[in-house]
C-alpha cells in the first residue's frame, strides 16, 4: 500500500503517465483508488502492468484507467471534482446536525461493557433539570445547520421522562418557528417502556432504538439488571409489540424500532444465532458493532475484549451467513456497517456515519451535552470526562455560544488530528477516500488524539472490514446482493421523510 511518491523513480507519474493514486495488493489481484473515490480492481498481471507504467494507449485497460481518473492526460477535472464533492458533502454543511443529549446518568442495568458512565437509579442528582434542558435546546437551535437530529442518551433516558417529553415538545416548537428540519431519536433499553410512553413517542415521531446483543443467555450475560433478573425477554417483547403496531398502523419506516448489538468475547462464534434472532423479530438490519475500549469497558477489557483479528473473523463469518441468506431470499436481513461502506464505495456518497469522516465528526458534525449542560466533542469524549479527564469538553450551554465552541482549541485540535492527509499511514492507504479516524478512541488507547496508525486497533479493524467487503465485491453473487441492498435501503428513509436530507449524520437510533 503506497502513494506513487514512494515508488522508485522509474514508476513515478512523470514516467508512467499515472495520476496520484493509492493501491492495495491482495496477492492474486490488486486495488487502485484515488482521492475522488474512483477505484479499480485488477488481476495480478494487469495490476503489475499499471504500476510498471506498461499500459499502452488504445488498450481496454488504458481506457478504464482514463475513465476513472487515473491518467494525468485524461483527467476530467469538473467531473472528478463533482465526485469528490458528492463523497465529502458533509464538509459543505454548516455546523453539527447530530446533537446527543444525556438526560440522566441513572440506569437500571449494569452492562459488562457499559461505557456510558452510568450511576445507580437513586442518584437523581445526575438528572438534567428543565432549565438546563431548555438552554441545551436553545444552544442546539443556535447552531447553523438547517437539519438537526436530537438523540436522547443515558444512562437510561426513560428514568428522566419529564425532561425527554419537554425536549421533544420544545424542540418541535423551535423547529416550526425557525423552519428547521428536525429528527428526534431515543436510545433506551426497553425495560422501562410503558404503553403511555410508547404512544407519546409514536405521536411525536420519535424514532426508537434499543440494545439487543443476541439470544437470552448472551444478552442477559452482557446486560444484566441491577440486582439480578433477565432483561432480554422485555426487550424482545417490546420489539415485537412495536413491529405489530407498525404492521397495523402503517408507521413510517424511520420510526420502526431498531436495535444495536455490541460484540463481546462471548458473542464470538455465535453470529448465526444473533442474526437469526433479529430475523425472527422481523428486523431489516443488524449492525455487527465491535466493542470500544472506552470508559468502563477499557477497565474490564481482559474479561470481555478480544484482538481485532477475532472481531474480523466474527464479522466475516456472520456477513457470509447473511449473504448466503440473501442469495436465497432477496428480502433478507442486511448488515448495517457493510451498507455504510457500500454507500461510499459503490454510490460515492457520504451516508452520514461519523466514524468514517475526515476531519472527524467531533464538533463539526456532532456534539454531546452532559446532564449538567457541559458540551463535549462526542459522547465518547463525555465518557472520558466521567473518568476524571475533562480534555474533550468544549463548552457549557449556560455560558458559551456556538462560535465559542467552534473556536475552542480542543475542537480545532480534533479536526487537525483527524485529517487523513496529516496521517502518514492514512495518506498512503487505498481506503483513504472512504475512511476516517477517531480522536477520542486514540486518546484512550494511545494517549494521542492523532494516534499511531501502524499499531492502532482502530486501523486494524476498519482496514480489515474494508478488505472483507472488497473481497466479497469480487464475487458476482455477493455483488448482486450488495446492489440490491443499496436499492432497498440505507438512505431511502432520507429521501422519503421530509425532516431528513442526504449527507446528514445517521443517529445511533437509525444506525
Amino acid at each position: 500500500m503506497s502513494r506513487l511518491s514512494a515508488l522508485p523513480a522509474s514508476l513515478r507519474p512523470e514516467t508512467s503517465g499515472l495520476g496520484p493514486l493509492n493501491f492495495r495488493n491482495f496477492g492474486d489481484w490488486g486495488l487502485l483508488t484515488n482521492d475522488w473515490g474512483r477505484w479499480l480492481m485488477l488481476d495480478k498481471n494487469d495490476f503489475s502492468r499499471v504500476l510498471s507504467g506498461d499500459v499502452k494507449a488504445g488498450e481496454p485497460l488504458h481506457q478504464q484507467l482514463a475513465q476513472r481518473g487515473f491518467l494525468r492526460e485524461a483527467m476530467n477535472f469538473p467531473e472528478l471534482a463533482a465526485s469528490y464533492q458528492k463523497l465529502t458533502s458533509f464538509r459543505l454543511i454548516s455546523g453539527p446536525s447530530l446533537h446527543m443529549i444525556v438526560v440522566t446518568l441513572r440506569c437500571n442495568q449494569k452492562c459488562l461493557y457499559c461505557h456510558s458512565s452510568v450511576v445507580d437509579p437513586s442518584r437523581t442528582d445526575t438528572d438534567m433539570d428543565l432549565e438546563t434542558a431548555k438552554r441545551t435546546v436553545d444552544f442546539i437551535f443556535a447552531t447553523p445547520n438547517p437539519a438537526l437530529c436530537i438523540e436522547f442518551q443515558g444512562g437510561e433516558p426513560l428514568l428522566n421522562w419529564p425532561v425527554v417529553k419537554f425536549v421533544v415538545q420544545y424542540a418541535k416548537a423551535k423547529a416550526k418557528e425557525q423552519n428547521r428540519r428536525l429528527l428526534l431519536a431515543l436510545v433506551n433499553n426497553f425495560t422501562l417502556m410503558t404503553d403511555d410512553k410508547l404512544q407519546f413517542l409514536i405521536d411525536h415521531g420519535v424514532s426508537i432504538c434499543t440494545s439487543l446483543d443476541g439470544p437470552a443467555d448472551l444478552h442477559n450475560k452482557n446486560r444484566p439488571f441491577l440486582g439480578g433478573g433477565e432483561a432480554q425477554p422485555k426487550v424482545v417483547g417490546w420489539v415485537r409489540r412495536i413491529m405489530d403496531l407498525a404492521s397495523t398502523d402503517d408507521l413510517r419506516k424511520p420510526y420502526l424500532p431498531s436495535a444495536l448489538m455490541t460484540t463481546t468475547r462471548f458473542s464470538l462464534g455465535r453470529g448465526k444465532e444473533i442474526v437469526d434472532l433479529y430475523r425472527d423479530l422481523g428486523m431489516e438490519q443488524i449492525f455487527l458493532r465491535p466493542l470500544s475500549p472506552i470508559g468502563y469497558a477499557k477497565r474490564v477489557w481482559h474479561e470481555i475484549g478480544y484482538e481485532p483479528e477475532d472481531f474480523l473473523r466474527f464479522y466475516a463469518e456472520t456477513l457470509d451467513y447473511i449473504l448466503e441468506l440473501n442469495r436465497k431470499n432477496p428480502d433478507e436481513i442486511m448488515e448495517r456497517f457493510t451498507l455504510v461502506l457500500l454507500t461510499k464505495i459503490l454510490k460515492g456518497e457520504d451516508p452520514g456515519f461519523m466514524d468514517l469522516r475526515w476531519p472527524s465528526g467531533a464538533v463539526l458534525g456532532a456534539l454531546a451535552y452532559n446532564y449538567d449542560g457541559r458540551i463535549f466533542v462526542s459522547d465518547e469524549g463525555r465518557m472520558v470526562d466521567h473518568q476524571g479527564d475533562p480534555i474533550f469538553q468544549v463548552g457549557d450551554v449556560a455560558r458559551d455560544s456556538w462560535q465559542d465552541v467552534l473556536d475552542h482549541p480542543t475542537a480545532r485540535a480534533c479536526a487537525a488530528a483527524s485529517t487523513l492527509e496529516a496521517q502518514p499511514m492514512c495518506a498512503q492507504c487505498a481506503y483513504k477516500p472512504w475512511c476516517g479516524v477517531e480522536p477520542v478512541f486514540h486518546y484512550e488507547m494511545q494517549r494521542s488524539i492523532a494516534g499511531r496508525m501502524p499499531d492502532s486497533p482502530w486501523c486494524r479493524v476498519h482496514m480489515g472490514e474494508f478488505d472483507i467487503v472488497m473481497q466479497r465485491l469480487r464475487d458476482p453473487s455477493s455483488r448482486a446482493v450488495f446492489d440490491r441492498w443499496l436499492e432497498r435501503d440505507l438512505c431511502h428513509w432520507q429521501e422519503n421523510d421530509p425532516v431528513l436530507v442526504p449527507g446528514q449524520p445517521i443517529p445511533e437510533a437509525l444506525r
